[in-house]
């Protein structure tokens, strides 16, 4: 049910982390599907077993759809200043964490990508971000 509700909010900042959610979603749905499966192949539970089969089908080819519709939002590949791997992030978000090491990133005013501490600042990032002696 959790899941369910950070979909709707859009707690989510990144397309790994809406995967993530959906998935985490959709791993009961394809259970209770299996279970249904397996009472239509029993002679006395046949008709529960269809039933459930119908309705988490119809649930499971919504919440395909519902995916589909929130991976068509606009969104753009930034690289993380900290590991450097490239995050697909979704547009109108202030601030996310890397897909890959987790850490806070948020915008600066050109819109950017910048570490969210000010401790990372002091550190060179490249060869070409050390000083000249």
């Amino acid at each position: 049910m959790r899941a369910i509700t950070r979909l709707y909010r859009g707690e989510y900042a990144t397309v790994r982390q809406l995967e993530q959610q959906s998935y985490r979603l959709l791993k009961p749905l394809v259970v209770v599907f299996g279970v249904g499966v397996l009472l239509c192949l029993t002679s006395l539970l046949t008709v529960v077993g269809a039933i459930v089969c119908a309705v988490t089908g119809v649930l499971l080819v919504g919440v395909f759809v519902w995916m589909i519709q929130l991976q068509k939002r606009p969104r753009r590949d930034l690289r993380c200043p900290y590991c450097t791997n490239k995050n697909s992030v979704f547009t109108g978000i202030e601030q996310f964490d890397c897909d890959f090491c987790e850490r806070p990133i948020r915008f600066d005013e050109k819109g950017a990508p910048v570490p969210a501490d000010d401790s990372y600042q002091s550190r060179p990032t490249s060869v070409y971000d050390l000083p000249v002696k």
